[in-house]
């Protein structure tokens, strides 16, 4: 059986929310809707994510995608608040979401009006940046081709939000033009890491079968934008590097992207930051972990051993009725792999 058939794009961003009604009604502003919901007793939460608390989730999809939903996850005795409001993305172990829309200025108003009215989040101005090496035409005469990106954090949400101009990617986010703030399903999510070795990351590869794209190394002057040294609060010569992990449905042609990637951002081993695997993990506050949805659920509990993760959970059924794993991938961070693909 081919790998096309084994696994798609990423699953799930597992949020954890001290109240399932107020996220429920905020991700409804922007096209997710209520697919189903379940709960788990502390013990089989322990077996499953490692975590001493009964749990109850509802899980979210935007329009009919078969990836990049959202499992909401409130937890009766958290593990911790998680990473909390940040004023950027670095943060060994951090993980964030990206969605498409038609209006990044829109939705920073609304987060504007939220900060004035004492809410806790904290923005970075959408930035313009020039995407797949495209030929900059002349100012003011040709039209620019790129995007604006703007990065929104708060304690249950770490977004990253970007506008299109000049270029199409139809199979990478469809926005859901009726939803309130016209945004599309999640496109692509990210994780943030420490390693001078990029070897664990052929974990996402060679163990559960994603499509690799080309690796690039980024920073350092005068080549990286004003907005991703923000983003990253990179130093001048700051050197970092990009891993692409695709739906297998996906390709290396720009034109036949799909979403649903996975973005490994990652820095020197020296690079100072703080450490929040822990704070990143099932249990916590915020967004705390990805699953994927895959066919074999026992030939995957295989591989993830053979693929050197730790922490391996028993196959249990998760709170929707799904037999899971739970495991640590080689790069520390947690993942979660479900079956019935």
């Amino acid at each position: 059986m081919s790998n096309e058939q084994n696994i798609r794009g990423l699953y799930e961003t597992c949020i954890g929310v001290p109240d399932l009604i107020t996220g429920i009604r905020f991700w409804g502003q922007f096209g997710y809707k209520i697919t189903q919901q379940g709960e788990l007793t502390a013990d089989k939460a322990r077996a499953l994510y490692g975590v001493d608390s009964a749990l109850r989730s509802v899980q979210l999809r935007h329009l009919d995608s078969d990836h990049s939903l959202i499992r909401l996850m409130q937890w009766e005795k958290p593990r911790n608040t998680g990473i909390g409001i940040t004023k950027d993305l670095r943060q060994d172990g951090g993980r964030w979401s990206v969605l498409l829309t038609n209006n990044v200025l829109n939705i920073l108003n609304h987060v504007e009006d939220a900060i004035s009215k004492g809410e806790p989040w904290n923005y970075i101005f959408p930035h313009w940046l020039q995407v797949y090496a495209m030929a900059k035409g002349e100012p003011f005469f040709d039209r620019p081709i790129g995007v604006r990106e703007g990065i929104a954090t708060h304690p249950f949400h770490r977004l990253a939000l970007f506008e299109r101009y000049n270029y199409e990617k139809p199979l990478y986010g469809m926005v859901d033009e009726s939803s309130f703030l016209k945004t599309s399903q999640f496109t692509h999510h990210g994780i943030l890491i420490r390693a001078d070795d990029a070897s664990a990351l052929d974990f996402y590869d060679q163990c559960l079968g994603l499509l690799k794209q080309v690796e690039h190394t980024l920073g350092g002057k005068p080549t990286c934008s004003s907005g991703n040294k923000q983003t990253f609060n990179l130093s001048d010569d700051e050197i970092y590097h990009i891993h692409d992990y695709d739906d297998p449905r996906s390709s290396l042609n720009i034109a036949e992207h799909c979403s649903g990637r996975l973005k490994i951002v990652r820095m020197s081993a020296s690079a100072e930051m703080p450490d929040v695997y822990d704070k990143s993990r099932p249990g916590s506050l915020g967004m705390s972990m990805y699953t994927y949805q895959v066919r074999d659920i026992d030939d995957y509990l295989k591989r993830v051993k053979d693929g050197g993760a730790t922490g391996i959970s028993p196959i249990t059924e998760n709170e929707f009725g799904v037999p899971s794993i739970g495991f640590t991938a080689p790069d520390k961070t947690v993942w979660n792999l479900c079956g019935d693909l």
